[in-house]
């Protein structure tokens, strides 16, 4: 969770995926499932056969989501 809970340093290490209009599906370890429609451009980056990893995305309401819905320490 690098950046937690600073937006401003937030980085995607893997892209979610968006093939749902935008949006991503998650399952969660306690049994739980979520859609959720993601807002910023960023996160949802042309299909290429290979993405670049560990990409920083200061201010990404995305990773700010993913990171409030995630376990930290």
């Amino acid at each position: 969770m690098d950046g937690y809970p600073n937006p401003a340093t937030t980085r995607f290490v893997d892209y979610p995926a968006s093939y749902h209009n935008g949006a991503g599906s998650l399952a969660f370890a306690d049994g739980h499932s979520a859609i959720h429609k993601w807002r910023d451009a960023r996160t949802m980056p042309p299909i290429v056969v290979s993405l670049p990893l560990d990409v920083p995305s200061p201010n990404n309401p995305d990773v700010v989501w993913l990171q409030d819905h995630s376990p930290h320490q």
